[in-house]
């Protein structure tokens, strides 16, 4: 399917960044929607708004789940009218609709849009579909001047353009053309040995245009030399003549002058056309390079082996020595040390430098790096043309001066290293920088993705306070680095006046009358080299950046690759084949994970020193290491990707036991049988499923597949798509299939209850959906996908048990009867429904047996299976029609009318230019509005600095004072100084300020994120906000003072120019008048649409990192259903999507500079002939002046207005970022009253009459309901999905405001105290459990407010830590300073969930809240966090969301919720009393009797002394 289809059923959903016209913006009308998925809906009026809107992406259309959409996608046909809002947290609102291309009504026209003859009165259409770009096809000429792009800016003068208005990329540039010959030529220079095979493949991929590019700038770097040294004659003809009148001799024929001028203009000309060619092509071919690079990157993350984002190497990877390299020699010896030194190697058959390719370095190779290969590429040619150019303006600087020239041309080859040195050292500091802000940017990423536990904790402000530090650190070196750079700047802009001064002091001392023919011809020629001399730094600069970004893409390119694990084999009898096999995690990257994410990057200093250090600590660690694989601790839970480092010998690195691996595995399973595999947490369940699916590495042993597989993970991985294709995941759509997977995996009622059904939008990583309905989804996607073998990693975990047992009987037992079922599980009731178990211990199988052998054999499991008989008896015996009977009536409660159900809010965009408050905000955030007087203020001083530099140069050339020579050079001298001085001042001003608001702007930004509600962050990508928080933020940073001083800097310049030749030549006015009309009508054509264009590329540009990093997360999934190529090509499809627009940006920019060119060719005309009609009048020196002048000028003109569109694209990320820091709604107040420190003491909660809505519009989740909770009862919460469990938990939290009734603490009303007092005085134990990167200290106290006994104290009481283990042993696999990854994957689900109770141990707080936190561990692990809470918490109000019934039967009272309200409160045996009540079906139901309240384990929790728990459990590990 081309990438044009506007349907959104397209493999892979475009999320809401899809290419869909937006038509009209509307009213803020309150959208629609049913919890527990908060989904947004939208409805709209339309109006229209012709002030400033927001005007939003195109949403697509959905519809239910039938045929009939997929007929209509085959035939791309476009459905009419969808149109709706935004949600209440954006101010203003705007909508879209998807329509037939409409005319556009006859408007009423302004006095000034009816003057203007290129504004129509009838707007044209909106297109239906991108249309291909004009310039696929077009003629010779059409290319030539660019004319292919004026119908698109014709409409984007008329209009604001739309996306669909936005040309498809032209197919001779699209990624699918591209990439296939980028990798070719990569596999033939890697085969003839390349040195930098990469380079080469990327020249052998664009070889004629990039050829084209570089034979157009060498014809401009000469041209542009020779028109001044041509302007020489001129001015000797100004001066024959001028003379000639004054002596009275016969003067020249005005012939020659006109022929001089039309001369000069033609190579103008030439110059003008060559260098947009130039520009155009550098700019293509790095657009093109990126956009392969990204695809062949993107390729490469789906094969990446876990070996290589560990950071390790296979031991026996071979050194490659470059070639040519003598073997012994001091070459070698250094490039052994340099190697070395990077990557040490490790034991375990581990090497590399450890650094390993997480996923935030390969999105940021996809985002920084590619983008910096397309930058440099735009001006390449500049590396070798500038050299040639400045060759010959000296030959001709020769002729002119003679050797007086060799002065100033000395001068430049003396600073010239002296730069070459100082970029040299930028380099090194912009490196160092770049890992400041990779520290920023990743942990806003985990903050923003984690943002729900950061409130519940109330942890915004310090981790703001913590972003700040680095942010402060970052923006310091910043600063400093470009007030560097302006240093540079500086000097290179200042050297041309200097060498010229230079010379021209020479060549009057050695007794040469200074003649104005050949000193302005050679100012001229000086100033002709400011251009080349100006940009070559820089683009030495982009040319080093990019070749190492090129460097690292390379790196990442040769990394090693996923082998598959298994051998396929669809003949053999087994479906699953597994001999003698071992298999291992990777050992984690030590990427950054010494340190906090908030600490410097070391220095080098203290590099050295730690090098010595690791020296001295090897060995001691190595014996440490022997200890610690000596005494194998059996009392230690093992973990999967146990996080390690190789012993010792990496810098700062401990020593650790080898990564968890599982071994002599020896299993066969049948094609349709189905295999249970038990053990307790951390004994390498997953781990065995994560080897089938090809996740993990075997090292030894055979594994022999016999058919297709489908993995569903423990933890789900959801895409942001519709629930539809999040099922259907790629497949063809059956119809009859579909609806029979739906069926069985009990998602029929969830979909009722969705607004749109099936094509509801589900959030990013799934965050609107409950853990249950994510697990069921990703059953789902297992079954439809229909493979013979299928992994299932503890999928019942997160459902309720009548939803398990549907699901067990319908889709493992029923649709999947006749495959091959490998199912990890904790529920051990369902173990006599399998055929075979297979029993998981540290790591190995401990036992494969029928469940009747091992009832009848093995008293261990005799013990385990006690836990759960009296559940199988009721199984048996039980129907479900009475709990079929309530969902019905709750799903008749909930339908009715289903709206679109698109949830993602779709970007703001600002329509017209960036308004003044955003600018005044900027000026102001920089420290005062008075920062613009004074920054334009030295502006005008140095630039009045320059003019009278020139006009004293004239003054000496004609003598006009009459002063000694002395006099004219030394002030000659000092103006130069002055105007350098003046100069740097400006550019450091400009940007320590533009610096200091940037960093202002994003503090706003960043605290008003996190402190936007949660309806925010459901409606919002994340890929949006980092791409915000990353890419935005570093245009603020980097680019906008640049083009910001290119800007002013010209501006100054060109005025003050033509302010001098009005001074001489007044003429020049009635030519100037129509120029600067025809300059200023240029510059509004072209900055209408360029702004529309780019903001277009901006949003497209956000789908790409959105698809990408989705992609690059779920790379496991995506490559156990091999759905790789499927994705490659969503994600090459949102690459050209994004430079459909990327090139028009370049057509656009080069549109304009021929056109201003003419401009620009004009005034040299005009000016070259007034000096020639004047040549009586006026004195040579002053017409060379001029000359000099207008011939430097028209480079600029062109230049200005690009720089003042880049400056209105740049400040587009500040409108970005400054619509995040002041538009985004938010949340109450962190701190009213004060609050008194022990609040709350008793811990009494009261609820009255609580009302709440999840948004306005929504209907009550809460009605009404009133409870009293006394102060340290604990209380056990029931119900079924949706009763408003998890709500109470929100509303007490206050996550969502009330919208009736009040809750009162130990009498004080919630609503009086501030956010944070409220929730830090609060602990919560969540459904998932969230860890941040850093290490286990880390994360249980992120802020150093506890010590180290009490977090090792909450450890040892949440059974994390054996009760014999110390606090300084660090053999054990968990202790305070165990590596926790991104997300904490290294630990398993269940450790994960003993890592929360464990963080609210160490809160200490006197209320928890606990939301179904024992969800995903088995039985004995649920039975432990319990005994945990109700000792560790005793004492303290408890409200617990039970997952099993059975946990809470011991609790002070039970709250059984159903339909916002309560419906049963009492004691659990009043309760179960209780004929007929809710709670009693439901514990028949789970096969509690009334004896289980006396006699059970967990009713006498409370009464068990920790001791003899310890034994009994020691007994049991026996």
């Amino acid at each position: 399917m081309t990438d044009s289809t506007p349907l959104p059923e397209q493999t892979w959903v475009r999320g809401a960044e899809s290419s869909l016209p937006q038509i009209s913006a509307s009213a803020n009308v309150e959208p629609l929607a049913e919890p527990p998925l908060a989904v947004v809906s939208h409805s709209s009026s339309s109006s229209s708004n012709d002030d400033k809107a927001i005007d939003k992406e195109a949403v697509e259309d959905s519809s239910s789940s039938n045929d009939d959409d997929d007929k209509d996608k085959e035939r791309n046909i476009v459905r009419p009218a969808v149109e709706r809002t935004q949600s209440t947290w954006t101010t203003t609102s705007a909508a879209t609709s998807i329509a037939q291309p409409q005319e556009q009504p006859v408007r009423k026209q302004t006095w000034s849009e009816k003057l203007n003859p290129l504004k129509r009165k009838k707007l044209p259409p909106i297109p239906e579909t991108r249309a291909v770009s004009r310039e696929y096809g077009a003629g010779f000429f059409n290319k030539l001047y660019f004319q292919w792009m004026a119908p698109l800016m014709s409409v984007g003068y008329q209009r604001p353009l739309e996306v669909t208005d936005i040309w498809k990329v032209n197919p001779d540039r699209s990624v699918e053309k591209l990439q296939p010959m980028l990798e070719e030529n990569l596999r033939k220079r890697k085969a003839a040995g390349s040195k930098r095979p990469l380079q080469a493949a990327l020249y052998d991929t664009f070889k004629r245009e990039f050829i084209i590019g570089g034979a157009c700038q060498l014809t401009a770097a000469c041209v542009q030399v020779l028109s001044p040294f041509t302007m020489k004659y001129l001015i000797a003809f100004a001066g024959e003549a001028y003379y000639a009148t004054h002596n009275g001799t016969p003067a020249p024929s005005i012939g020659r002058g006109v022929g001089l001028v039309i001369g000069i203009t033609c190579m103008q000309m030439i110059q003008s056309l060559t260098t947009n060619h130039f520009i155009y092509r550098g700019m293509t071919v790095g657009g093109q390079a990126r956009g392969a690079l990204i695809a062949i990157i993107f390729d490469k993350a789906m094969k990446l082996s876990g070996r290589a984002k560990a950071g390790g190497k296979p031991a026996d990877a071979k050194m490659e020595r470059p070639e040519g390299m003598v073997p012994g020699s001091k070459e070698e010896k250094k490039f052994l040390k340099q190697k070395l030194g990077k990557g040490a190697k490790g034991k375990n058959g581990v090497a590399g430098d450890g650094e390993g390719w997480s996923n935030g370095r390969i999105v940021n190779l996809m985002s920084t790096d590619t983008y910096r290969v397309d930058q440099a590429s735009g001006m390449f040619h500049m590396v070798w043309t500038s050299p040639i150019q400045i060759m010959l303006t000296l030959a001709l600087l020769l002729v002119n001066l003679t050797y007086s020239a060799l002065a100033g041309f000395a001068f430049i080859c003396l600073c010239m290293p002296l730069l070459a040195k100082s970029i040299k050292s930028l380099m090194a500091r912009r490196k160092f920088i770049n890992k400041i802000t990779d520290q920023r940017v990743s942990l806003t990423q985990e903050i923003i993705s984690s943002v729900r536990f950061v409130k519940f904790f109330g942890w915004e402000m310090s981790f703001i306070d913590r972003l700040a530090e680095i942010r402060t650190r970052e923006i310091n070196k910043i600063s400093f680095l470009l007030s560097i750079r302006n240093g540079i700047m500086a000097v290179s802009m200042t050297m041309p006046i200097f060498a010229s001064m230079l010379s021209f002091i020479t060549f009057s001392l050695t007794q040469h009358p200074l003649n104005p023919a050949p000193v302005f011809s050679s100012l001229a020629l000086f100033n002709a080299m400011r251009i080349p001399l100006n940009l070559l730094p820089m683009v030495i600069g982009q040319v080093v950046d990019a070749n190492a970004s090129l460097g690292r893409i390379e790196e990442f390119l040769n990394a090693e690759e996923l082998e598959d694990v298994a051998e396929w084999n669809y003949e053999m009898k087994n479906a699953i084949s597994l001999q003698d096999a071992e298999f291992t995690w990777e050992r984690t990257s030590t990427h950054n994970t010494d340190r906090k994410p908030g600490q410097d990057p070391k220095g080098m200093k203290q590099e050295k020193a730690e090098k010595k250090q690791a020296k001295k600590d090897a060995k001691e660690d190595k014996r440490q290491s022997k200890l610690a694989e000596k005494e194998k601790l059996d009392s230690v839970p093992q973990t999967p990707t146990s996080p390690t480092s190789p012993g010792g010998l990496t810098v700062g690195e401990e020593s650790a036991a080898q990564p968890f691996h599982i071994r002599d595995i020896n299993l066969d399973v049948g094609r349709n049988e189905l295999i249970a595999v038990i053990g307790s947490v951390g004994s390498g369940k997953s781990s065995l499923l994560g080897a089938l699916a090809g996740d993990m590495r075997r090292t030894t042993g055979n594994m022999t597949l016999g058919a297709s597989r489908a993995f569903c993970p423990q933890y789900a991985w959801i895409q942001n798509a519709t629930v539809k294709q999040n099922i259907v995941f790629g497949k063809e759509y059956d119809s009859r299939w579909y609806n029979e997977v739906i069926d069985a995996c009990a998602l029929r009622p969830d979909l009722d209850m969705l607004p749109s059904g099936d094509m509801t939008e589900i959030g990013e990583r799934g965050i609107t959906v409950s853990g249950g309905q994510k697990q069921r989804l990703n059953i789902a996607r297992a079954i439809y996908f229909n493979a013979d073998i299928v992994l299932m990693d503890d999928p019942l975990s997160a459902v309720d048990a009548h939803v398990g047992r549907h699901i067990m009987d319908n889709a493992i037992c029923g649709l999947m009867r006749d495959k091959c079922r490998v199912l990890a599980t904790h529920q051990l009731h369902v173990l006599h429904r399998v055929d075979r178990i297979v029993w998981m211990k540290e790591g190995a199988i401990y036992k494969v047996a029928t469940f009747n052998e091992l009832m009848e054999h093995d008293t261990e499991f005799q013990k385990l299976m006690e836990t759960t008989a009296v559940e199988q008896k009721t199984e048996a015996e039980e129907h479900d029609g009475d709990e079929q009977e309530d969902e019905k009536k709750i799903v008749q409660r909930k339908k009715g009318k289903k709206p679109a159900g698109a949830l993602m809010q779709v970007e703001e965009r600002a329509v017209k230019g960036v308004g003044w408050d955003v600018y005044k905000a900027y000026i102001e955030a920089s420290g005062s509005i008075w920062n613009l007087p004074m920054v334009l203020t030295i502006l005008l001083l140095s630039q009045g600095a320059n003019i009278v530099t020139s006009l004293w140069l004239s003054y000496w050339t004609s003598n006009r004072w009459h002063l000694p020579l002395g006099v004219y050079i030394g002030v000659y001298a000092a103006l130069g100084v002055v105007q350098a001085a003046f100069l740097f001042v400006w550019s450091v001003a400009l940007t320590v300020l533009g610096t200091r608001a940037s960093k202002v702007m994003l503090h706003r930004a960043v605290r008003r994120v996190l402190r936007a509600p949660m309806s925010f962050f459901d409606t919002t990508p994340l890929g949006r906000i980092t791409n915000r928080f990353s890419k935005d933020v570093d245009t603020m940073d980097n680019t906008l003072t640049d083009s910001m001083r290119m800007f002013f800097m010209t501006m100054a310049m060109i005025c003050s120019v033509f302010i001098l030749i009005i001074a001489y030549y007044y003429y020049f006015v009635i030519a100037l008048f129509p120029l600067v009309i025809m300059f200023l009508f240029s510059a509004g054509y072209y900055r209408a649409s360029a702004r529309e264009i780019k903001r277009h590329e901006a949003v497209l540009r956000s789908a790409v990192f959105s698809r990408f990093g989705e992609a690059v997360t779920g790379t496991s999934t995506i490559r156990a259903y091999g759905l790789q190529k499927q994705f490659a090509k969503s994600v090459n499809d949102a690459v050209d999507d994004m430079d459909g627009a990327y090139f028009l940006t370049f057509g656009n920019q080069r549109w304009l500079s021929s056109r201003l060119d003419v401009v620009g060719n004009l005034l040299v005309f005009a000016v070259g002939i007034l000096v020639v009609t004047s040549r009586f009048a006026i004195n040579p020196s002053t017409g060379g002046l001029v000359l000099s002048y207008i011939l430097t000028i028209v480079q600029m003109i062109q230049f200005t207005v690009r720089q003042l569109a880049e400056v209105e694209n740049n400040m587009n990320s500040t409108e970005r970022i400054h619509y995040y820091g002041t538009e985004l709604e938010e949340e109450a107040p962190l701190h009213l009253a004060d609050v008194s420190p022990s609040w709350p003491e008793k811990g009494e909660i009261v609820f009255k009459d609580v009302e709440m809505r999840y948004r306005a519009g929504l209907p009550l989740v809460l009605k009404g309901l009133s409870l009293h909770v006394h102060g340290g009862e604990r209380i056990g919460v029931v119900g079924r999905t949706g009763a408003g469990k998890s709500s109470i938990m929100s509303t007490v939290f206050r996550l969502i405001e009330l919208s009736g009734g009040s809750i009162t603490i130990d009498g004080v009303n919630i609503a009086t105290v501030g956010l944070h007092d409220l929730r830090s005085r609060l602990a919560i134990i969540p459904q998932d459990p969230t860890l941040f990167r850093g290490t286990i200290r880390s994360n249980l106290d992120p802020f150093n407010e506890h010590d180290d006994l009490k977090l090792w104290n909450a450890l040892r009481q949440a059974d994390l830590v054996a009760s014999e283990q110390s606090i300084d042993d660090e053999t054990g696999r968990i202790h305070l300073d165990t590596t926790v990854e991104d997300e904490g994957l290294n630990f398993s689900l269940g450790q994960r969930q003993l890592l929360a109770l464990a963080r609210a141990l160490v809160r200490g707080s006197q209320i928890i809240v606990c939301d179904e936190a024992t969800s995903s561990v088995d039985f004995e692990t649920d039975q432990k966090i319990q005994k945990t809470i109700v000792r560790g918490f005793r004492g303290k109000t408890l409200l617990c969301i039970a997952h099993r019934l059975k946990t809470i039967i011991g609790y002070d009272r039970i709250l059984v919720m159903d339909a916002g309200n309560v419906a049963e409160l009492d004691t659990p045996l009043a309760l179960y009393d209780q004929a007929g009540g809710i709670f009693r079906s439901m514990c028949e139901r789970s096969g509690i009797s009334r004896q289980d309240f006396f006699t059970s384990q967990e009713a006498r929790m409370g009464e068990e002394s920790p001791v003899l728990e310890r034994s009994l459990s020691a007994v049991m590990r026996v």
